[in-house]
């Protein structure tokens, strides 16, 4: 079901509950109705029974003001029973030719065959976390063998501090893709180490671990990372993840799975 037809259902049955409650209100009220006349600053009520002496009605005395609020209590809910009623009619309507296939269902009703061929613009969470964990990319060719860390979803990564990395995105329900390529211009082709979903808002970060600055040749291999993803727009407080150890200063897991549960709005296990 939509979200429109769910909010049509909830707003149907919020009026349901307004028209009973206002019926019930108005059978207990007296008949006729109140004019209010106002000229220089005073305040006349008159009570008009008949429609046709709208424009006149018996003048009641300021003194009698429960029947006064009565009248004027019973206006007020005649117009609400009216407007509701309205709309009840517009909704009902609505719904009676609501379309029975909408766009987010269009993909759901297609063969498994055709849906291998096209890139779905409307899906569920899940399905769209399916999605985007199945989608084939190239993978870095650089060393394989260097991946000898395994992490709790089975992948093999290139240190400890990636896998408990990694780890930590699956603790949270985060999906991740390992190494995954980044076309930086020119031809070539940079290996994040992690492209990590944001299922709210269905938006791709990408995160470097940096975890050997201090050695000056990898600090200048890193920089010149950075500097090639900034000129393609992805760049730390938009979509860039970074995190950062030497020798002397490890990565601080607890603070990392603070700040990512904060991140992507998970609670930490």
């Amino acid at each position: 079901m939509s979200e429109m037809m769910e909010s049509m259902y909830s707003r149907e049955e919020k009026l349901n509950r307004i028209l009973k409650a206002s019926t019930e209100i108005l059978q207990s009220m007296p008949e006729g109705k109140i004019r209010i006349s106002s000229h220089k600053g005073n305040t006349r009520y008159y009570y008009v029974v008949d429609e046709k002496e709208a424009n006149n009605g018996l003048y009641i005395r300021k003194s009698d003001m429960t029947l006064i609020r009565q009248l004027a209590q019973k206006g007020y809910l005649s117009k609400i029973v009216a407007s509701a009623e309205s709309e009840m009619t517009v909704i009902r309507r609505t719904m009676k030719s609501y379309p029975k296939v909408l766009p987010e269902t269009v993909y759901y009703d297609l063969c498994p065959e055709r849906k291998e061929l096209v890139s779905p613009l409307f899906l569920n969470d899940v399905d769209y976390v399916e999605w985007w964990m199945s989608e084939t990319y190239r993978i870095n060719p650089i060393e394989p063998e260097e991946k000898c860390y395994e992490t709790k979803r089975g992948d093999l990564v290139r240190s400890k501090s990636e896998a408990m990395i990694a780890d930590a995105y699956f603790d949270l329900g985060i999906p991740y893709k390992y190494e995954y390529p980044v076309d930086v211009g020119n031809g070539v082709t940079r290996f994040a180490d992690f492209a990590v979903l944001d299922i709210r808002g269905r938006k791709v970060y990408y995160h470097e671990h940096f975890g050997l600055l201090d050695r000056p040749d990898y600090l200048k291999k890193s920089m010149k990372k950075l500097k090639e993803y900034s000129a393609i727009g992805i760049f730390t407080g938009k979509n860039l993840i970074l995190t950062t150890e030497t020798e002397d200063h490890p990565l601080n897991m607890n603070l990392f799975r603070k700040n990512t549960a904060e991140l992507f709005g998970k609670a930490l296990p």
